[in-house]
C-alpha cells in the first residue's frame, strides 16, 4: 500500500514537473517570438503605445493624444538674461520634438541588448509601467541666431548710480548692473531647457557687468557746491538744440579724485553725424553759419561752475570776442579736437556734473562733498577804445549818405580772481588774463561822380585804456559761439563718469 502511495505520488510530481516545463517552454517562445508590436505597459509623453505596431502607429490617434506633451511651435516663452526679459514663440529657438526617436525606443525595449536582457526587458514590460519622453533636439545654427537676436535685445550697459538734487537736499539713486547674453552657451542652455519638458521660462546664460560708479562711491556726494545759469533767450532752435545735446553729455558725469575732466573727451565731435546742427558759431571774429553753434555757452557755464566749486582749472580759452550770454572773461571756447575745457577734481572724494536746459536758460552745477566753499569771484576790466573808423568811398552809396558796415567794438583787457570768502583780504588767486581785441568800424560814404574811390580814416574817439573793476553780472542777450581754432586765445595752464 504504501509503495502505491509513493508510485502515485511520483507520478504526480512528473505531470507537474512536465506541464512547467510545458508553460515555461510556452513562456519563453512568447517572450522570445517577435511579434512586431511594442511590448505592454510601453508609455510615449504619457499616452499607451503597448501592443501597437511600429509601422501602423503614425495613422493612430495616439499621434494626438501625445501632442499636448510637444509645445506647438508658435508657443509664447519668455526669454530671460539677468532681469531682463521679452517674450519670444518656441519655434525661433531651434527646439523641436523628436516623436520618431521616441517610439523607435518604445519599440527597441525587449529587442536590443544580450538575449537574457531581452527577456528580463519583456517581463518587466509586463510586470510595470515604463514611460518614454519624447527628446527634444537643438539646430544649433537657429539657436545662434536666436541667441544673436536675444543679445540684441537683452544686452545693456550698466546704468551709473546717479545723484539728483531737490531743494537743498542731494539724492543718490543706485545704479543697475549691465547684461551680456553668452552667445555660444545659448544651445546647450536651450538643449536643457527643452529636455526638461520646457517648463518655466528660458534662462539665458549672460554676464552681469558692474556699474562703473556705484551707489558706494557717491556717499560723500552730499552737497551742491555751484550752480551757474546762462540765458538762452533769442536763440535759434537749431542752437537750443546743441545745447541740450551737448548738456545731455555732460550732465551726471562722474570726476573721481584727481580725475581730470576733458570737454572734447565727454562731449565728442560735434558733426551732422553726431546729431549737431547748424547755428552761428565764431569764425575770424564774425558769426557765420556752422555746425554745432551754441556748445560753446555749455563750456563758458561750465567753467564758470567749476571756478565757483573750487575746481583746478587745467586748460581753458578765451574767445576771439566778447560773447553776449556771460561777461567777458568768464567764457571758455571749444574747438574740437584742438581746443578744450580741462579741470581736475582736487577734493577727496568724487564730484557730479550736472547740466540741463530749462526754463530758457541753461543750468551747471557740480556737486561734491561739503561743506561747500563761499568762493568769491571778481574781475578787473580795462576797456580799450576802437581805432580810427575806416571810411570807403563808394560810387554806389548816394553822394553825401554814409553806411555803416561793420560797427565800431571795444577792445577789452580782463583779468578773473578767485578768493575763498573765508581768506585773507585781497584779490585773491589770478585765474586769467584775458584780450579781446577792439574792431575798427568800416563806413562806406557816396563818392563824387568820376572822382577815384579813397580810403581814409577818421578818429571816433580815444583809445585810451579806462580801468574797472567788476563783479559778474548776468548778460541781456546771449548769442552763439563755437569758433574755429585760430579764433580762440590759449591761456596757459593755472592749475583739478558719467552717472545715468
Amino acid at each position: 500500500m504504501r509503495r502505491a502511495t509513493k508510485r502515485r505520488r511520483s507520478g504526480l510530481r512528473r505531470i507537474l514537473a512536465a506541464v512547467a516545463a510545458v508553460f515555461t517552454a510556452a513562456l519563453l517562445v512568447l517572450l522570445l517570438r517577435d511579434t512586431g508590436r511594442i511590448y505592454p505597459n510601453i508609455y510615449v509623453a504619457g499616452v499607451k503605445v503597448g501592443a501597437m505596431e511600429r509601422n501602423t502607429i503614425r495613422a493612430s490617434p495616439w499621434v494626438e493624444g501625445a501632442r499636448p506633451a510637444m509645445p506647438l511651435p508658435e508657443t509664447s516663452i519668455v526669454v530671460r538674461a539677468g532681469d531682463a526679459s521679452y517674450r519670444h514663440k518656441l519655434d525661433d529657438t531651434g527646439v523641436a520634438f523628436d516623436l520618431e526617436r521616441a517610439l523607435d525606443r518604445a519599440y527597441a525595449v525587449g529587442r536590443t541588448g544580450p538575449p537574457l536582457q531581452q527577456v528580463l526587458d519583456r517581463l518587466e514590460s509586463y510586470a510595470r509601467r515604463t514611460d518614454i519622453p519624447i527628446p527634444a533636439v537643438v539646430d544649433d545654427r537657429q539657436a545662434i541666431a536666436f541667441a544673436r537676436d536675444c543679445a540684441r535685445r537683452l544686452n545693456r550697459q550698466p546704468d551709473n548710480a546717479s545723484v539728483d538734487v531737490e531743494g537743498t537736499k542731494v539724492r543718490v539713486t543706485p545704479g543697475k548692473p549691465g547684461v551680456e547674453v553668452r552667445v555660444g552657451d545659448v544651445p546647450a542652455a536651450i538643449k536643457r531647457w527643452a529636455d526638461s519638458g520646457c517648463r518655466g521660462d528660458l534662462q539665458l546664460p549672460a554676464r552681469l557687468t558692474g556699474a562703473l560708479v556705484t551707489a558706494e562711491q557717491l556717499t560723500s556726494v552730499d552737497t551742491l557746491l555751484a550752480s551757474v545759469r546762462t540765458p538762452l533767450s533769442g536763440s535759434s532752435r537749431n542752437r537750443r538744440h546743441n545745447i541740450a545735446l551737448a548738456a545731455a553729455a555732460v550732465s551726471g558725469y562722474v570726476l573721481m579724485p584727481g580725475e581730470r575732466f576733458s570737454y572734447n573727451a565727454v562731449v565728442g565731435p560735434r558733426t551732422e553725424e553726431t546729431g549737431y546742427r547748424t547755428a552761428p558759431v565764431i569764425r575770424s571774429g564774425k558769426l557765420v553759419p556752422g555746425t554745432g553753434g551754441g556748445a560753446c555757452q555749455l563750456s563758458s557755464t561750465l567753467y564758470q561752475a567749476a571756478l565757483r566749486a573750487g575746481l583746478e582749472i587745467v586748460a581753458r580759452s578765451h574767445h576771439s570776442r566778447p560773447v553776449a550770454y556771460t561777461p567777458a572773461g568768464f567764457d571758455a571756447t571749444v574747438a574740437y579736437p584742438v581746443i578744450d575745457l580741462k579741470f581736475r577734481n582736487g577734493f577727496e572724494g568724487p564730484v557730479v556734473l550736472r547740466a540741463r536746459v530749462h526754463g530758457g536758460r541753461l543750468e551747471c552745477q557740480v556737486l561734491g562733498p561739503g561743506p561747500a566753499s563761499k568762493v568769491e569771484l571778481t574781475r578787473q576790466v580795462h576797456w580799450i577804445q576802437p581805432p580810427e573808423a575806416r571810411i570807403v568811398e563808394d560810387a554806389t552809396v548816394p553822394p553825401g549818405k554814409r553806411v555803416v558796415e561793420v560797427k565800431a567794438r571795444r577792445g577789452v583787457r580782463v583779468r578773473v580772481y578767485r578768493r575763498q570768502a573765508d581768506a585773507a583780504a585781497g584779490r585773491g588767486q589770478l585765474v586769467s588774463t584775458d584780450y579781446y581785441a577792439a574792431e575798427a568800424a568800416v563806413i562806406r560814404q557816396g563818392s563824387v561822380a568820376g572822382k577815384v574811390p579813397t580810403t581814409t580814416k577818421t578818429s571816433l574817439g580815444s583809445s585810451e585804456a579806462t580801468p574797472e573793476t567788476a563783479s559778474p553780472a548776468r548778460p541781456a542777450v546771449p548769442s552763439g559761439s563755437t569758433p574755429a581754432p585760430g579764433d580762440a586765445r590759449p591761456q596757459p595752464p593755472t592749475g583739478p563718469k558719467k552717472t545715468s
